[in-house]
């Protein structure tokens, strides 16, 4: 090697030793771990954004100030369990007015304890200093001007926020909807980054969780276990640490789960599911009903003013609700006792189908059977997959389990 290039190794050599390594050892002991930063498991998280997307007429807003209200009480809501028993939540609202969402918690209120004053007082006690609300249309927080090369800047609203966030200690911010969010963006993935970037900019400098409501898309009508149900780009979406996704019962699940002849009331019923964890298991999906609520006031030609609220709802199917239901689930996703996965084929040899499996196990009939091999799969407890034999030397048809029958729960909070 000459001396010229030994000099030019010497400088390189120079430099890699100022320069900070990219690359470090990963070493940690079991006593440096902290705890994931949830403000309620499976909801919200501190630093980071939950996306909840909805269709139309699901009662978006409603579970949220459900959620709001009972996370605040530190109680439980939809299987959620918030952290602390003292949580701040500010409910954003860009859309009802202030007068509306006074008339949405009295039906919460009213679906809690009835509709004496000192029962409601009594109520609203743990609530004081600790739900706060912001009402307005102008609730954008990044904002873009007409022009094509205009960037999109954060507003003067998203800072005032983040001001009252911290100083208030708020620990949860619910922001719906998430079309008011921004101003004049054209929705495609860059630009809805940049809100999506504001939103986690919140949650990280005031160390609180934040939570974007948004509609689903036309294609998801009643589905709840795809996050990218969510309307728009899937940049919002790929980005939150937890989505949650709501949908209104159809009339196809109405035929299944509904008792005969109160099929036709099929939108009083709704579904959520997550379908994104980050940091946690999905849970089973949940459905709910929307029982209806008198307000204690009249409305000008002297009927009632209604509201609803949701409650937790089981299905009344003797197939999703049936005591053999976990029981199933368990040896379906055990196998057959070769290794094989139990098929979904109907005709053949009866040791390999699940049908047959209901049948000679769980004594159902040959018909019931089906149908509840079929619902399970719209339920979402078990999907069809395509899976190689190393028995049979091909690609089969077999039941695959997606969830745990759901746990009885002695949860009464609505």
């Amino acid at each position: 090697m000459n001396a010229k290039s030994k000099l030019e190794e010497k400088a390189v050599a120079e430099v890699k030793a100022k320069r900070e390594p990219v690359l470090i050892p990963l070493e940690f002991k079991h006593s440096e771990l902290t705890a994931t930063p949830w403000v309620a498991l499976g909801f919200a998280l501190r630093g980071a954004v939950t996306i909840i997307s909805a269709t139309g007429g699901t009662g978006k807003t409603q579970f949220t100030l459900q959620a709001a209200i009972a996370f605040a009480r530190g109680e439980d809501f939809a299987g959620f369990h918030p952290m602390r028993k003292d949580l701040k939540i500010a409910f954003v609202s860009g859309e009802e007015p202030l007068e509306e969402i006074r008339r949405r918690i009295a039906a919460i209120e009213v679906a809690r304890v009835g509709y004496k004053a000192a029962d409601i007082e009594k109520f609203k006690e743990p609530l004081k200093g600790r739900l706060f609300i912001f009402q307005g249309k102008n609730v954008a927080l990044v904002t873009k001007g007409s022009g094509h090369n205009d960037a999109a800047k954060r507003t003067r609203f998203y800072e005032e926020l983040c001001e009252d966030i911290i100083d208030l200690g708020i620990d949860l911010v619910i922001l719906d909807p998430l079309i008011r969010l921004h101003a004049g963006l054209d929705e495609n993935s860059a630009e809805m980054q940049e809100l999506h970037n504001a939103a986690d900019d919140i949650a990280t400098r005031a160390n609180c969780g934040v939570v974007l409501v948004s509609h689903t898309n036309k294609m998801s009508k009643g589905t709840v276990d795809d996050q990218n149900a969510a309307r728009g780009t899937s940049a919002m979406t790929d980005a939150a640490r937890v989505v949650i996704i709501m949908a209104n019962m159809t009339k196809t699940e109405a035929e299944d789960l509904l008792p005969k002849g109160e099929e036709e009331t099929y939108m009083r019923y709704c579904r959520l599911g997550d379908p994104k964890q980050s940091y946690t298991v999905n849970s089973v999906p949940k459905w709910f009903r929307k029982k209806t609520i008198k307000l204690p006031v009249l409305l000008e030609d002297g009927t009632d003013d209604c509201r609803f609220v949701h409650e937790p709802w089981k299905t009344s199917n003797d197939v999703l609700t049936a005591e053999w239901l976990p029981r199933f689930l368990e040896r379906l996703k055990q196998g057959r006792s070769d290794g094989e996965a139990f098929t979904a084929a109907t005709d053949g040899p009866k040791a390999n189908r699940a049908d047959a499996l209901l049948q000679g196990e769980f004594n159902l009939s040959n018909k019931r059977s089906k149908e509840a091999l079929e619902q399970l799969v719209r339920a979402g407890f078990i999907r069809v997959v395509e899976k190689y034999s190393s028995k049979g030397k091909k690609m089969v048809k077999v039941y695959e389990v997606l969830s745990a029958a759901p746990a009885e729960s002695d949860d009464e909070h609505f």
